[in-house]
């Protein structure tokens, strides 16, 4: 008896042990298939001391429960709605999430600069997810952008590419990466370049103006570009991806002969190759991102010869169809980015934060000279939560963008531009009476710019400086009413005092979302609108240092239907504008001045639809309307009034596999604008008018995307699978190549380890 007593307590002793090491797990499940999810985001808040710990779940959908006392639990999955909860310690528990279709569960903070779900926030707010890059295989921002939102074309501008939104250009558009201003710009458009697709955690666009928030140049809307962070405790990962070449050059050509050169530098491969290597210890994280790709130059030909019917002299002239081509440059470029977030305590976070850019770009011009562009940014980041309903942000953002001419024979390269952002912020959010969230701060914007464009002579250094203060009040009426006012000023040390305001309202009722929209925006001339005086060929680009500031008032209204199997929405703008800025031909077009030029309107209609359809087939389409005049009759853009967009998605998930095939298509409607020309009639010089009428022109893609092992990603597609090419090669018109094959693999070795070990271990 003696001895079975001394077994049962050493058996209650190895009990006990075991049961104080025993792992107590959460599970994250679908809602309706009832399948394990992998790679749930998950965040424990202690109730009671409010730390926080975040983690995810491992190949079987589960992680361990660490609480130690009651805690809040978040998961979060893209695809699906948010789920928040509350756990106990040392218990197990499934949690089953349910799917997302419309993404309206997703956080977004550009409309007001505080975080909203999509489905509450005050304007329409487009998303493009990271998912929706990868599964396309899109290896470029500017194909993201135009293939998803309505109403937006590139086109080749006079130095690149030129982006165009509900009429307006991109001087504009003001683009942000994490919030933050790009310097640099060529023809008013940012380099696209600098942009990394595969470190795109999700694109938020909001149109309409927003200088209330974001001041100068968000005239025509905003578009913040959300880099990726760390979640996991280890994450890596490499992809790479090779597009058929857009043309061969120089087929035949000896490595001693002098032109040899531009081959290497015009014939690349389209290569895009993308490292990334995070971790997340809780109180520290940190991610890389390396990005390299090299671009395939090209010449583009006319098709057609081209009739001038003039409408004020009785004459027309027919011309041969262009023998010159229009080279589009080739690139060479490398970037990395660094990101660091430490939580110095509970209430204190810091962020830091880094980048390098390098770029040479390749024309036809058998000069020995290319372009190279280089950039650099550092930045950091002070977060303050002494409450729940207080929050402080103290930040700091450092650009400069350099261009340089390379003069190849000499290995050596001479500045000729350089742009230097600096810009600190204070932001700080209260909660006031359960129903106010109110937020404002201050910054100062510095923007200096050192060109060869002001002068012949030399490089010239001109300089600004812009004062902010905002504030807005985030108050909800009732689970259904928001209203949302806020007013900014900019204090330009060029131009003085502008005012902002904004006003926004939002209802809710059963399955419908109304809102309306008031904002005023203005945009300061550039430097280059102010001082520039450029002899470049036959004519010279003049600035005005009388130009005024450009001012709108934007109004907007939608209506917005969800239901289980359907989203859709329709918006319409109207945008006056006044003392638009264009440049304009003087002194027998040998001069283009900048000048503003007369008061404008744009108007349109916006239709946004996505269909859940039966077998996990998702159906998505977009309409743009857009009516743009001036008083006198001029149009405001070159933008088509009629564009659009038609994606249709198929997704299968079994086990480790998931395959996704996506069909789109951009569409681009036709337009019809009038030229004027100088030309020799009757013996004198006179200025003929005449039309200009551009064809309708869709471009299609087909994208195949096949995860498999939960680590190993494979895209393969077509690109412009119908071969569509301009048949008039100029400002107006498409400069595709043609179409293109395309191959990815991204490998995530992080889950495939971790798939080896959960393999092994079960």
């Amino acid at each position: 008896m003696k001895q079975t007593g001394i077994l049962l307590v050493v058996i209650l002793l190895q009990l006990t042990a075991f049961s104080q090491n025993k792992s107590f797990v959460i599970k994250a499940v679908d809602f309706n298939t009832k399948k394990n999810l992998p790679y749930v985001n998950v965040g424990f808040e202690d109730i009671q001391n409010h730390k926080k710990y975040y983690t995810v779940t491992n190949q079987n959908g589960t992680a361990e429960n660490i609480c130690q006392s009651p805690c809040i639990v978040t998961l979060s999955m893209v695809g699906y709605k948010t789920l928040i909860d509350t756990v106990l310690p040392q218990t197990n528990k499934t949690f089953e999430l349910n799917e997302d279709v419309f993404n309206l569960n997703q956080v977004v903070v550009t409309a007001t600069r505080t975080k909203k779900t999509l489905k509450d926030a005050p304007v329409i707010t487009q998303i493009i997810s990271a998912k929706d890059i990868s599964d396309r295989g899109i290896t470029n921002v500017r194909e993201v952008l135009e293939q998803d939102i309505p109403g937006l074309e590139f086109q080749r501008g006079g130095f690149g590419t030129d982006i165009k939104m509900q009429g307006l250009e991109a001087k504009n558009i003001l683009i942000l990466i994490d919030g933050e201003r790009l310097a640099g710009e060529n023809g008013n458009n940012i380099d696209y370049s600098r942009i990394n697709p595969d470190n795109i955690e999700k694109i938020e666009i909001v149109k309409g103006a927003s200088s209330a928030l974001y001041g100068s140049q968000a005239m025509g809307g905003v578009i913040n570009i959300i880099t990726k962070k760390t979640r996991k405790r280890i994450e890596a990962s490499i992809s790479s991806q090779w597009t058929q070449k857009n043309e061969t050059n120089y087929t035949t050509i000896a490595p001693d002969d002098p032109k040899y050169i531009y081959k290497d530098n015009l014939d690349l491969l389209n290569l895009n190759l993308n490292t990334s290597v995070g971790f997340n210890f809780n109180k520290i994280s940190g991610r890389t991102d390396f990005n390299a790709k090299s671009y395939d130059a090209y010449l583009l030909y006319d098709k057609k010869t081209i009739t001038k019917k003039f409408t004020n002299i009785d004459t027309v002239i027919y011309n041969a169809a262009n023998p010159l081509p229009t080279g589009i440059n080739g690139y060479k470029d490398y970037s990395i980015n660094q990101k660091f977030n430490i939580a110095l305590s509970d209430k204190i976070g810091v962020k830091l934060n880094g980048s390098y850019y390098n770029h040479n770009e390749y024309d036809f011009v058998p000069d020995n000279v290319f372009q190279k562009y280089i950039d650099y940014t550092y930045g950091g980041q002070i977060d303050y939560n002494p409450s729940d309903d207080l929050s402080i942000i103290a930040s700091f953002h450092f650009d400069q963008y350099r261009k340089f001419d390379f003069y190849e024979k000499l290995n050596e390269k001479s500045l000729n531009y350089r742009n230097t952002f600096i810009n600190p912020k204070l932001t700080a959010s209260v909660k006031v009476l359960n129903k106010h969230l109110i937020t404002g701060g201050g910054e100062l914007f510095s923007n200096t710019l050192l060109t060869d464009k002001f002068s012949a002579e030399a490089l010239i250094e001109k300089s600004n400086l812009t004062s902010i203060i905002f504030v807005q009040d985030d108050y909800n009426l009732s689970d259904k009413l928001n209203f949302i006012a806020g007013i900014r000023t900019d204090y330009h040390s060029e131009f003085g005092l502008h005012i902002s305001p904004k006003l926004s309202a939002m209802y809710k009722m059963k399955h419908w979302t109304f809102r309306a929209n008031y904002a005023k925006g203005f945009r300061s001339p550039s430097l280059k609108e102010l001082y520039m005086d450029w002899d470049i060929a036959w004519f010279t680009i003049r600035g005005d240092e009388n130009l005024k500031p450009e001012t709108n008032n934007y109004f907007s209204a939608s209506a917005e239907f969800t239901k289980s199997f359907i989203n859709t929405s329709v918006t319409a703008y109207y945008n006056n504008l006044k003392n638009k800025i264009d440049g304009v031909w003087k002194e027998n077009q040998t001069v283009y001045q900048y000048v503003n030029v007369s008061n404008a309107e744009l108007s349109g209609i916006e239709v946004l639809a996505k269909i859940k359809l039966p077998l996990n087939f998702i159906l998505g389409g977009a309409y743009s309307f857009l009516q743009d005049k001036r008083p006198q009759g001029d149009l405001v853009s070159s933008a088509s009034p009629h564009s659009g967009n038609i994606k249709l998605m198929y997704n299968f998930l079994h086990n480790k596999y998931n395959l996704n095939i996506t069909l789109l298509s951009t569409i681009i409607g036709a337009k019809d604008f009038y030229v004027t020309e100088t030309i020799e009639y009757r013996g004198e010089k006179v200025d003929g008018i005449y039309p200009v009428h551009f064809d309708a022109y869709s471009i299609w893609k087909i994208a195949v995307s096949q995860k498999f092992m939960n680590g190993l990603t494979l895209t393969m597609g077509v690109d412009n699978i119908f071969n569509y090419t301009a048949d008039i090669v100029n400002f107006n018109t498409s400069t595709t190549p043609g179409r293109r094959g395309f191959v990815s693999l991204k490998v995530d070795i992080d889950k495939l380890i971790n798939n080896s070990v959960y393999n092994f271990n079960n």
